[in-house]
């Protein structure tokens, strides 16, 4: 009985609200960076095709959120959705130290791709704001530091800030109606989900479209354009880049001795001159060009 009552409770189902699957679930941190604002200055008005956060460490500055200007202060966060309008000003007299993280490949159950359930860009979240600004400092010391596999690091912080993010507007009940989907759209991000998962798994294997269609049970034609609308580029395209990244990293990071022609068997061309002009015409330099660090 006694071990009953021990493994149980990890086999029931969980009852509580669940925005994401921890085996699919792999953001893309495309910045990370935390600058001092001590001049007076202003930032067009812009928004991203990406998720931004934006916390403000230290100071204050002055901030269009919602159509209006508003004063941040220190230890305030700021989720801006993709699409949405922000600008940004030190104005006389202040400074600001700030946290900047730009992140694109999230999938989100009920959500269009890319977006936090927040109805306002500056969040409320209660005891959870605190855990946030926590895991910000922490980022921060990492890209301070940038110590042996500080990326990696760098990226399971980001991830624990969406999840306390996620938690805190789950408990102040801070969603919003835009950007849940129909369900039509589910299965579309479901679709897209599933793909990207199987690329960053297999890249290294000889893989086709007609293969993931195939795999995934839909047309050539529909996959691509469901791709695409999500991810705005091809589901070959995609795989391309992410191939080649992972070949920059390797050279980036591995002996000197590894050679080009390795490197790319390594990340799945058997051909090494495709490789390196695909490499070329991605990163402007070849694959030999690479500095070690």
């Amino acid at each position: 009985m006694l071990l009953k009552e021990t493994v149980l409770p990890f086999l029931r189902k969980d009852l509580t609200m669940s925005y994401s699957d921890a085996k699919t679930f792999n953001p893309e941190i495309l910045y990370a960076f935390d600058p001092w604002n001590k001049n007076v200055s202003e930032h067009e008005v812009h928004s991203h095709d990406f998720l931004e956060i934006s916390i403000l460490l230290e100071g204050q500055a002055h901030y269009l959120i919602d159509d209006k200007w508003r004063d941040v202060q220190a230890g305030q966060i700021l989720v801006f959705n993709p699409g949405v309008n922000h600008a940004e000003r030190q104005l006389p007299d202040t400074f600001s130290h700030q946290l900047h993280i730009g992140i694109k490949n999230i999938a989100l159950h009920g959500l269009a791709r890319n977006y936090l359930p927040n109805k306002t860009a500056q969040l409320a979240i209660g005891e959870y704001q605190y855990k946030v600004i926590d895991k910000a400092w922490q980022l921060v010391t990492e890209l301070d530091h940038q110590e042996s596999d500080f990326h990696l690091l760098s990226k399971g912080i980001i991830i624990e800030m969406i999840v306390y993010i996620l938690r805190g507007l789950e408990q102040q009940q801070a969603t919003s109606v835009k950007p849940f989907i129909s369900k039509t759209e589910k299965k579309q991000t479901q679709l897209v989900t599933n793909v990207i998962y199987y690329l960053e798994n297999h890249y290294t294997e000889d893989i086709s479209l007609d293969q993931l269609a195939r795999d995934n049970y839909v047309s050539t034609t529909y996959l691509s354009k469901t791709f695409k609308d999500a991810t705005n580029m091809s589901p070959i395209n995609y795989l391309i880049q992410l191939r080649l990244k992972n070949a920059h990293e390797i050279l980036a990071d591995e002996n000197p001795t590894t050679t080009v022609k390795q490197v790319a068997s390594a990340v799945g061309y058997d051909d090494v001159y495709h490789f390196s002009k695909l490499f070329k015409k991605y990163y402007g330099i070849s694959p030999s060009q690479v500095d070690e660090k």
